[in-house]
């Protein structure tokens, strides 16, 4: 018989230390962590504290300046709120808005210089109101000191200049007829106020015959533009975008049109849509699409009311910066 082979005795495996998991697949591992992830939810351990992601925030926010550049604050809603409280401070050219001490720089690294105290105050208003994460959106008048400060004052003026042909307030309807008399009820105030004030003549047409108005009305409407402050511009921008209306704008402007006139008239039709059909509630409903430009109309409107009067809008922090 031949001989039989002897196999060598298997080696033991070194002991486990006892944190160690057991031996398992990796598919088995990365169903676990989906699993984990997509039904469970991470867990409040693997969560970073509230100040890793306030330093975090900060590290993003805060230049080699020492100044907050806004442009590092993210638009949805997510940056973590970084700081104490809000404060103003008195400049050489107008009045700034820090944070924790530190002044405010806008996305271009522009100093944020409002004229007056009062438009200091509302926007430092904003940022002491935010909760636990930064909402830009939320910020009205942060963002038109913003507009003034970097966009190109060139860009906004050939913006608004396309309107004029193209202006809601110009076109009506003819039926349903609700619908028509509330557009001659808030259209027609601000059409007579260039008409009768200015002597301009506005055409006006109905359904979607297209118009074009004369050139001494484009120029006349052009020179109103072009005698706005840059704080002035940003205002008659943000209420022309709303209600697609160049002469909504100009009328704001001109201290014509009150907040709630001016609303109607931008939302004349969306507001007869629902009170015909009813306001849909809930996430996908009219809440949203209302209120939207009820705060931007609103907020321009105040703003040029703080451009006027240094007093209209308190704060009670202020502070003195260092010259250095």
């Amino acid at each position: 018989t031949p001989p039989i082979a002897l196999r060598p005795a298997p080696r033991p495996s070194p002991a486990r230390p006892a944190t160690c998991r057991p031996p398992c697949s990796c598919a088995t591992t990365m169903r676990a962590r989906l699993h984990k992830l997509l039904v469970a939810g991470p867990s409040k351990a693997c969560a970073a504290p509230k100040t890793v992601r306030r330093f975090s925030a900060m590290k993003r926010v805060i230049d080699t300046r020492g100044m907050v550049n806004v442009g590092g604050i993210k638009v949805n809603g997510s940056t973590k709120k970084f700081y104490k409280e809000a404060q103003i401070a008195k400049m050489e050219d107008g009045w700034t808005v820090c944070l924790d001490g530190r002044p405010i720089i806008t996305e271009d690294r522009n100093r944020l210089i409002v004229p007056t105290a009062s438009c200091a105050a509302a926007i430092a208003y904003e940022w002491d109101m935010q909760g636990e994460n930064i909402k830009p959106f939320v910020m009205p008048m942060m963002s038109l000191a913003a507009t003034a400060i970097d966009v190109d004052r060139k860009k906004i003026v050939e913006k608004l200049l396309k309107y004029m042909d193209t202006d809601s307030l110009c076109y009506r309807v003819e039926s349903p007829a609700a619908l028509k008399r509330m557009q001659k009820k808030y259209w027609d105030p601000i059409i007579n106020y260039f008409r009768d004030e200015h002597g301009l003549e506005v055409k006006v047409t109905s359904g979607i015959t297209s118009l074009s108005q004369p050139v001494e009305t484009k120029l006349k409407l052009a020179e109103f533009i072009d005698d706005t402050s840059k704080f002035e511009l940003a205002c008659l921008k943000a209420v022309a975008e709303v209600g697609y209306s160049t002469m909504l704008g100009i009328a704001v402007v001109h201290r014509k049109v009150s907040v709630k006139n001016a609303y109607n008239a931008a939302m004349a039709e969306r507001l007869f849509q629902v009170r015909r059909y009813g306001e849909v509630t809930g996430p996908y409903g009219h809440g949203i699409e209302l209120e939207h430009p009820r705060l931007h109309i609103s907020s321009a409107i105040n703003f040029l009311s703080f451009l006027e009067d240094d007093h209209a809008f308190s704060f009670g922090r202020e502070i003195e910066l260092s010259s250095k």
